[in-house]
């Protein structure tokens, strides 16, 4: 008998193959364990090199013994006819048939059962509909493909690592949109979806979206696993499924991979795409500014004045420990610039840090969007105008995010370019369908263009997204439209979340005496000194006191409050109900004492004011 045919009658190869596949399905459920339990990945590397060393134990312990009815014995103690070789052969091929099947359910399971996390637990519901109807006219939405990158669940046992699943959402995110022929709805509507139970088909009816990449992060020390997952919304199936254990280090790698699989999976030609290397073009090798970084990401977005303290500090330490990180400086940029509206007492301090990591971010990488983004918005907080429209409308141009885009909206309503300002929310919303904050803006500027019944709608999804400033939008909406009642429940919500810290409005006091004033016209006199104290021109405009309305705004200009000023003509002061403030000489010249006039004599005049002669102006 040939040594093959031996091999084969004592069952050797039966037994290593059994040995092999339970091995395999003994280290996937050790690895599951060791995951849930948050273990060294060391522990599992140890199992592995311990199983390959058993294989040639197990095929030795099969050459050597044979399993008889009397028990265990060795081969050579057996006289050919007494084997049963047979025997044990059919059970051994009727344990590795039982093992396969386990094997391929596994991997059935793994590839089309959507791994499980925080944002995939029900718990958390939806109130309302972000939007009766598609925020995308889908008719509207051009056929090239589609996709929308969710929040992907942190699976750490430390929850704050959560910064680090989100950022890692955001870079793919980041990394995705510059994709040429593939529509990437921007991160603010995208991560709306956090920790919502909604179903994914509903999720990519809002966004107009034809597939969703979701997945998991954990993050154990220097070892990072990424498991992302590529789902056809049509199909309801799994395109595409991979995990990768890796290094930090490493990370760039994994984005680079899992950017190119899924546009292989679109059937996208990569020589077309557009798509630059996130591992060639490292913004740092340093992984611990890298983590600050995606820190003060997760930070910012938090908004409020501790988050956006805390955020400007990560990127602090991010530039510290890389000063040649254009993106932390240019993110340092934005973040310093948006405080500053936040904390108008240190607004000095930011602002000067708004410029400095702007000025730097520029030097390294003159093409930052994001640099531009954030130079944009300070030089608005300054009351700069031309200067932040002509670096906004750049950063718009070279930015495919939604931000620079309403940045630069935001500044052509405060100037008074509403039609402008109408296309740059619009445009906007089409790369970020449901961003609450876009969606405030858009109710503003139809309220500017007087058209009520679509403010409603806007300003009420803006509420229906947990965003505060919708409310305070809707009291001014139900003030100009004489709902009184309404307006002072509204009145009262933006009181409550203000003494939650959640927006900037009347303590319980003011909000009594403006209440008061709104139901009882004997109170009116309490419920104008109320509002001048609180220097709120919406309820100063309604109660008719428009000479106290300008007050408020000159004093304002003679208190260097230039942010303030920027922010009501943003809101408010463009808006019909505002139209006998407009006519006031005083008025006029105050538009002139905050740079505006020579703006439009530089750029061309608003829609509601036009020149009269050489140095005069009315506005309608």
């Amino acid at each position: 008998m040939s040594f093959f045919a031996e091999l084969k009658r004592r069952n050797v190869f039966r037994a290593g193959i059994a040995y092999v596949v339970a091995s395999w399905l003994f280290l996937q459920v050790i690895d599951f364990a060791l995951d849930v339990i948050d273990a060294p990945n060391w522990i599992i590397q140890v199992l592995v090199l311990l199983a390959a060393v058993g294989l040639p134990a197990i095929l030795t312990f099969a050459w050597v013994f044979e399993m008889t009815p009397e028990g265990l014995k060795r081969e050579s103690e057996i006289q050919p006819e007494e084997s049963v070789t047979s025997h044990t052969a059919r059970k051994l091929d009727k344990l590795t048939i039982v093992l396969l099947v386990s094997a391929i359910l596994v991997v059935v399971v793994d590839r089309f059962v959507p791994e499980s996390g925080p944002d995939s637990e029900p718990g958390t519901e939806i109130t309302a509909s972000l939007t009766p109807e598609p925020a995308i006219n889908e008719e509207s939405v051009p056929k090239a493909p589609s996709l929308a990158v969710l929040p992907f669940a942190n699976m750490s046992s430390d929850p704050d690592n959560e910064f680090f699943s989100d950022g890692i959402s955001e870079e793919l995110l980041n990394l995705l949109v510059q994709v040429d022929g593939l529509r990437v709805p921007s991160r603010t509507s995208s991560f709306a979806f956090k920790g919502k139970s909604m179903a994914i088909k509903e999720i990519a009816r809002q966004l107009a979206v034809e597939h969703i990449l979701e997945g998991s992060v954990r993050k154990s020390g220097n070892h990072v696993r990424i498991t992302a997952q590529l789902i056809d919304v049509k199909t309801d199936t799994h395109l595409w499924s991979n995990t990768y254990d890796r290094e930090l280090e490493n990370i760039f790698a994994i984005q680079d991979e899992i950017s190119r699989e899924i546009i292989s999976e679109l059937k996208i030609a990569l020589d077309t795409t557009g798509l630059i290397s996130r591992d060639e073009s490292r913004p740092t090798n340093n992984m611990q500014a890298y983590q600050d970084y995606l820190r003060g990401r997760y930070l910012f977005l938090q908004r409020g004045v501790p988050s956006l303290k805390a955020s400007a500090q990560a990127l602090q330490s991010a530039v510290a420990l890389d000063p040649a990180f254009v993106e932390a400086w240019a993110a340092l940029s934005v973040t310093a610039a948006t405080l500053s509206g936040w904390d108008y007492d240190n607004s000095a301090t930011t602002n000067q840090i708004a410029l400095d990591a702007g000025n730097h971010a520029l030097q390294l990488d003159e093409n930052s969007a994001t640099a531009m983004a954030g130079l944009g918005l300070l030089n608005y907080n300054k009351g700069n105008w031309s200067e932040s429209l002509k670096l906004l409308k750049r950063a718009s141009e070279l930015s495919k995010d939604s931000n620079p885009t309403y940045f630069y909206g935001l500044i052509l309503q405060a100037t008074g370019y509403i039609s402008e300002a109408h296309q740059a929310f619009l445009q906007a919303e089409q790369l970020d369908p449901i961003y609450s904050q876009v969606q405030a803006y858009l109710g503003s500027n139809a309220m500017a263009r007087g058209d009520v019944p679509s403010a409603r709608v806007y300003f009420q999804r803006t509420i229906d997204s947990g965003n505060a400033n919708g409310v305070q939008d809707m009291y001014w909406l139900e003030l100009e439209t004489g709902n009184l009642d309404s307006a002072i429940k509204y009145l009262q919500e933006t009181s409550a979340l203000t003494q939650a810290g959640l927006a900037t409005g009347y303590n319980n006091v003011s909000m009594a005496a403006i209440s008061a004033a709104i139901k009882d016209p004997s109170q009116l006199k309490k419920g104008i000194d109320t509002a001048i104290v609180e220097e709120d021109v919406i309820t100063l405009n309604y109660f008719g006191a428009t000479p106290e309305v300008m007050h408020s705004l000159k004093n304002s200009l003679a208190n260097g409050e230039l942010l303030k000023l920027s922010i009501d003509l943003g809101n408010y002061l463009w808006a019909p109900g505002f139209s006998s403030l407009r006519q006031l000489p005083e008025y006029r010249q105050f538009l002139t004492d905050i740079g505006l006039v020579d703006l439009w004599k530089e750029r061309g005049w608003p829609d509601f004011c036009q020149p009269t002669d050489k140095d005069d102006f009315t506005c309608k």
